[in-house]
């Protein structure tokens, strides 16, 4: 018995364009199986499980409330604090420069001139008196009409800054005012003598009747 020759096969070749649109075919077929199956397990979840989600993300949110709220007001405070700081430390340059103005020596002798009128030996001094210096009567307040609300440090520190005020010029109207004469006094009149007095209890005396002519 004779043996026959083995049959060829034939090769089933697929040209490589058809198997990559094979391969995007399927890939497409996994994703839409995916996004299917994604869609049927959401709504299946339990409820309960979103319900415990929402509520412990409401929980944080109020457990980190009081300290945020705690840190921004302690920002504010110390923001005030610092404003406050910087105008003391303003206030405190103020009063160390008018220190080291009034520890001058010249200074002080100037305030001295100015305010007190003390004058170094062998200075002649001189006033001069302008009568615009002193304002109308009309235009005068009383010092009651005028409240003072500042305290007693401030008041301290305006009188040493303050320049005082001129004196006004004395009045001569007493100088200038004509004298008058002193009204003369009555001339006396020469009292009549009074009448010799009487004692009591006796008549007065009458008088002699004359004597009747001879006949």
């Amino acid at each position: 018995m004779k043996k026959r020759p083995p049959h060829p096969r034939k090769s089933h070749t697929v040209p490589v364009a058809s198997r990559d649109a094979e391969r995007a075919e399927r890939a497409r077929e996994r994703k839409q199986r995916s996004r299917t199956r994604r869609a049927r397990v959401f709504p299946k979840q339990d409820m309960a499980s979103v319900v415990i989600l929402i509520s412990v993300v409401l929980l944080v949110l109020l457990a980190i409330a009081a300290p945020l709220r705690n840190y921004y007001e302690g920002r504010a405070e110390i923001a005030r604090a610092q404003e406050s700081i910087e105008r003391l430390e303003a206030r405190k340059q103020a009063l160390e420069s008018d220190i080291a103005m009034y520890e001058d020596d010249a200074f002080m002798r100037q305030e001295a001139r100015r305010r007190l009128g003390v004058v170094e030996e062998g200075e002649t001094v001189w006033r001069i008196l302008d009568p615009r210096m002193s304002a109308p009567d009309n235009l005068t307040t009383a010092a009651d009409e005028i409240p003072d609300d500042r305290e007693w440090s401030e008041v301290l520190w305006d009188s040493l800054r303050d320049i005082p005020e001129a004196e006004a010029p004395e009045s001569e109207t007493d100088a200038d005012a004509p004298e008058q004469d002193a009204p003369q006094p009555d001339a006396l009149q020469p009292e009549a003598p009074a009448a010799p007095e009487q004692p009591a209890g006796e008549a007065p005396a009458e008088a002699p009747a004359p004597d009747a002519p001879a006949q």
